[in-house]
């Protein structure tokens, strides 16, 4: 499983890396949209929507509200405020499983509108992100994949005490630190390379954000569990070997990425 993994790494993260530099932000925006098509498409099944047609029909709906919303400047922000009230809210869904899972997921228009904040806030805070500084991309990703990375290594190695068994048994306390500190050591070689004579206040700013991604792409994740544990699947799909479905690899950026958006025009 791991071979697997680290084989699907090495293709994808180059190929990751050379779009978000060389596309055009209309470009990359467009390039988003068949992994925003995916991943709804994968979520569709974890929320009992068997049918093809009302599969492609959720998608699409979700493909043109990101697309529209992201031609609406003026509604970025208060999409991410409201995004993140929402990430607020799921934190006590997620701590409280299985109690309470009525609220979240016994309705259709609740699972569907889960869906939307899953994958549309996502797209567009991408996108703007992109427009913003290319770069800003990378190192939202850079942060993630080591922390993912970093909390996987720990966790396997010292991890003792679990984080939050009902949702996820793997993960524990030591994985989430060792994740954070991995994320904090990329952050620090970004403002060391990034910033010519970088003050103390700028390695503080950008700590606190690492921090920030950190703990958002954990919420992500942990919320898809949720979704994954109720359906009785292990994977959202099997569209990347030894990783699953394109879900299982996006969801900490469900989260992660509107909340860096908000984070960074906050902090810096």
């Amino acid at each position: 499983m791991l071979i697997k993994r680290l084989l699907t790494a090495v293709i994808l993260i180059p190929l990751v890396v050379i779009a978000t530099l060389k596309l055009e932000s209309s470009e990359f925006l467009l390039l988003m949209m068949p992994v925003l098509v995916i991943g709804s498409w994968e979520f569709s099944g974890l929320i009992k929507i068997k049918h093809w047609v009302a599969k492609a029909l959720y998608a699409l709906v979700l493909m043109t509200a990101a697309y529209f919303l992201n031609q609406a400047p003026f509604l970025l922000m208060p999409l991410l405020i409201v995004t993140l009230l929402w990430w607020v809210i799921n934190s006590y869904w997620i701590i409280s499983f299985p109690r309470h899972t009525n609220f979240w997921y016994s309705y259709i228009a609740t699972r569907l509108i889960n869906g939307f904040f899953f994958f549309v806030p996502l797209l567009v805070a991408l996108s703007a992100l992109h427009q913003v500084d290319s770069t800003l991309v990378l190192l939202l990703l850079a942060l993630i994949w080591t922390a993912d990375s970093g909390a996987y290594f720990v966790g396997r190695t010292i991890g003792k005490k679990k984080l939050i068994p009902n949702v996820s048994p793997g993960k524990t306390i030591e994985g989430v630190a060792g994740g954070a500190l991995f994320s904090l050591g990329v952050m620090f070689v970004y403002v060391r390379f990034g910033f010519e004579n970088a003050a103390f206040e700028q390695y503080f700013f950008y700590g606190i954000l690492s921090l920030v991604v950190t703990l958002a792409s954990i919420l992500g994740d942990l919320f898809e569990s949720l979704h994954k544990r109720v359906a009785g699947v292990k994977d959202s799909g099997i569209l990347l070997p030894g990783h699953g479905g394109l879900f299982d690899r996006i969801d900490s950026l469900t989260a992660s990425a509107p909340i860096f958006f908000l984070a960074y025009g906050f902090l810096t």
